[in-house]
């Protein structure tokens, strides 16, 4: 399956579509255009929407780019972000990270003939560095004591190397 990262944004609204099996190795796009989002000055960015309603899996690196996207939006007083997602076992693993508590989740499909334009991010997926996976699990990890239980040894483990 192909990997989906695409973005469009409307009056300081970011749309954010991913879709297939997102992983370290081919998350780089996405990494990249969050940096983006957040790293301009002056930034731009007023409201997040992400769909992940053609998401089959992600990784925890992808895990904690979405929750660099949560805290990013979090010290900059922003309204938390939503997610679209009709799979359940995205949502089931939304749900067990407790992500479901720092974002809007919706869980029900968007009405039919609903379509977003989007703009595909980056010709090739590339590999996310190693203290790029290092930043996104310690985001895991300050969302609550039980991520920070299940992916501390990911940490400690990535800060020796």
């Amino acid at each position: 399956m192909d990997v989906i990262i695409a973005e469009a944004q409307s009056a300081g609204v970011h749309f954010l579509k991913l879709g297939g099996e997102l992983r370290h190795n081919n998350a780089a796009p996405l990494e990249q255009l969050i940096e983006g989002w957040f790293s301009a000055a002056p930034v731009t960015v007023k409201a997040v929407v992400i769909d992940l309603n053609e998401l089959q899996f992600m990784d925890s690196t992808v895990i904690g780019l979405l929750a660099v996207i949560v805290r990013e939006l979090a010290e900059r007083e922003l309204p938390r972000a939503t997610l679209f997602s009709t799979q359940p076992e995205i949502n089931q693993l939304l749900h067990s990270l407790c992500l479901d508590e720092v974002v809007t989740l919706v869980e029900a499909g968007s009405a039919a003939g609903s379509t977003l334009s989007a703009t595909a991010v980056g010709d090739q997926p590339g590999q996310v560095s190693a203290s790029s996976i290092l930043r996104a699990h310690e985001q895991l990890i300050e969302l609550n004591e039980a991520n920070r239980a299940a992916f501390q040894p990911v940490v400690d483990l990535l800060r020796q190397g």
